[in-house]
């Protein structure tokens, strides 16, 4: 196997890059031609991003955890513009400084017969554009193979446009024969932007995650996989009672040639009277074992504080995620 590649000194560098990026991008612009502005430095973080991320290509041990929150995974698994879904912290946490609510308390279960998967999460918002997140998440497969972990993130508004977000995630991971600990963070930063003339409303929402950046200690001989996944989504009310969402993700897993290929996940849902959602997507993807290739339909409540999201997954029988299900249950203070 190939050496461990250094992880503090190239995290640092990341988190460095990522800063200067978004302090960048934080200033205030003049409303005509805005929205192609925006765009056009969007697009130059996202490749700055994708070059990052490609020096950081590290050997994968075996599939990583994927978000566990129903109304992701019920619209294909688009997760960088998610902004009222149970689990910013496992998508696009910079989404989380955009929530309405000053705070969130989520879990969510999501498995089959081959596997279940647990986790927990909340935020906390002060100082009225910061927000604090934590997480625990368990993914048991059979007796002696599970990987646990616990997260920690911290997003900022920078702007009515702009929000960026950092998390830190400590794993612990058991197998028959050994167990692993590591060390990883993610960089998120998420845009929107309200649009007139499509629709009584309508917003505009961008976002990208770098993730995975880190490492195993205690000398293991493999390393986390690096994955980067930008997404864009245009939400309109057509009414009061009808809003429409539509969304995509595009993701590329980086080495080794086990696990590296490109992801997507197109996904829309219906909400009526802001009390049912009924969604729908897809996802592609290249790798059939680290990424199965499914369709998803789900369904969500909302009423008054509390959400309920349910997702169905239709996948390949010879898949890990073939006939899965996910529950998440939530409370907005």
């Amino acid at each position: 196997m190939p050496e461990r590649p250094p992880n503090s000194v190239r995290t640092l560098r990341f988190f460095c890059l990522f800063v200067v990026c978004a302090a960048h991008s934080s200033g205030t612009m003049p409303r005509v031609g805005s929205f192609f502005i925006y765009l056009s430095r969007m697009k130059r973080f996202l490749t700055l991003l994708a070059v990052v991320a490609a020096l950081h290509c590290s050997r994968a041990q075996e599939a990583t955890l994927p978000t566990p929150d129903a109304q992701t995974l019920g619209m294909g698994g688009v997760a960088m513009t998610n902004v009222t879904g149970s689990h910013a912290l496992y998508g696009n946490s910079a989404l989380a400084a955009f929530s309405m609510s000053p705070a969130q308390i989520a879990s969510s279960y999501y498995g089959q017969s081959n596997f279940d998967y647990y986790a927990v999460t909340g935020f906390y918002r002060f100082g009225g554009a910061n927000v604090l997140q934590g997480g625990w998440r368990q993914y048991l497969r059979e007796r002696g193979n599970n990987d646990m972990a616990v997260d920690l993130g911290y997003s900022r508004r920078l702007t009515d446009n702009w929000s960026v977000g950092v998390v830190a995630r400590y794993m612990h991971l058991k197998r028959y024969e050994a167990s692993a600990d590591a060390l990883a963070a993610d960089l998120s930063v998420a845009y929107r932007l309200p649009l007139e003339g499509l629709g009584r409303y309508s917003t505009l929402r961008a976002g990208a995650k770098l993730g995975n950046l880190g490492g195993y200690l205690d000398g293991a001989d493999y390393s986390l996989p690096t994955d980067f996944t930008a997404g864009a989504a245009l939400d309109t009310f057509f009414s009061d009672a009808h809003e429409l969402t539509v969304g995509a993700d595009l993701g590329y897993s980086f080495a080794p040639e086990a696990v590296r290929g490109f992801r997507m996940s197109l996904g829309a849902e219906y909400n009526l009277m802001q009390l049912f959602q009924f969604r729908a997507g897809y996802h592609y993807g290249e790798r059939r074992y680290y990424d199965p290739s499914y369709w998803s339909l789900g369904a969500g409540v909302r009423f008054l504080h509390l959400r309920l999201d349910f997702a169905y997954l239709f996948a390949k029988s010879d898949t890990l995620l073939h006939n899965s299900c996910a529950v998440s249950f939530g409370f907005d203070f």
